[in-house]
């Protein structure tokens, strides 16, 4: 499911796969992008749907140099947890862009262990988000969407919808010089379903699944199952 709000972008719920048990659960987990601090309307919009949790997984310079609006909140519980430090240099990479996820998967999987296991420990409701929400947590999506249950093509369109979604962002800021956007590739703006396809075979392939992946990044099946059953209660993961 997709929301509209102020400056909380490609805002969706997880909720709504089709997996083995079923679909997925409704108003546990929600993904987004911050690029900017949300308005009084995006903080009414997380209460009505009871989030606590607001886990940042942008990299920790940029923590740094852009605060995030929620980390000296006392009504949310903040984690910065980084999955790629995004810099302009980065932004000049001529590698694909399915290359930075595989590097990303690789150089992060501590951050990736961690992620799963403040999700899998949250009281309610929470949410995660990168600037647009199309990277870091579209990398995050996936391996949570998998470890649920959820099928190839439904991670795949899942991540493919992204751009979609942020394409008047992107070009409101870009034709606004504003400055949010310096990626001067357009390509590695948009969410082909080729970067994610590479992903799932990089990890299929290497770690025989995205199960497989966790495991090697430290996580228990305990811990994965804690996370994927935010979005599948009482799935077993094998």
């Amino acid at each position: 499911m997709i929301y509209k709000t102020d400056n909380i972008i490609n805002l969706r719920d997880l909720g709504g796969h089709k997996c083995a048990g079923g679909i997925t659960a409704y108003g546990n987990i929600f993904r987004c992008g911050i690029p900017k601090d949300p308005t009084e309307n995006d903080l009414a919009f997380l209460r009505e749907k009871g989030i606590g949790t607001v886990i940042d997984l942008r990299g920790y310079g940029e923590a740094r140099e852009m605060p995030s609006f929620f980390r000296n909140s006392t009504e949310f519980v903040y984690h910065n947890i980084s999955l790629l430090e995004a810099t302009p240099h980065l932004a000049r990479k001529t590698s694909p862009l399915w290359e930075t996820y595989t590097g990303a998967l690789e150089n992060y999987a501590e951050g990736f262990a961690k992620v799963f296991r403040v999700i899998g420990e949250a009281p309610g409701p929470l949410i995660f988000h990168c600037f647009l929400g199309k990277d870091r947590s579209g990398m995050l999506a996936a391996l949570l969407l998998g470890s649920a249950g959820v099928d190839r093509e439904e991670i795949l369109r899942d991540y493919e919808i992204s751009f979609e979604n942020l394409i008047g962002f992107v070009r409101k800021e870009i034709e606004a010089d504003s400055g949010l956007i310096w990626e001067q590739d357009i390509s590695r703006l948009r969410s082909d379903r080729e970067n994610m396809e590479r992903t799932l075979d990089f990890l299929d392939e290497k770690y025989s699944g995205i199960n497989g992946y966790l495991r090697s990044t430290g996580l228990t099946d305990d811990e994965i199952g804690l996370a994927a059953g935010k979005l599948i209660p009482g799935k077993e993961i094998r």
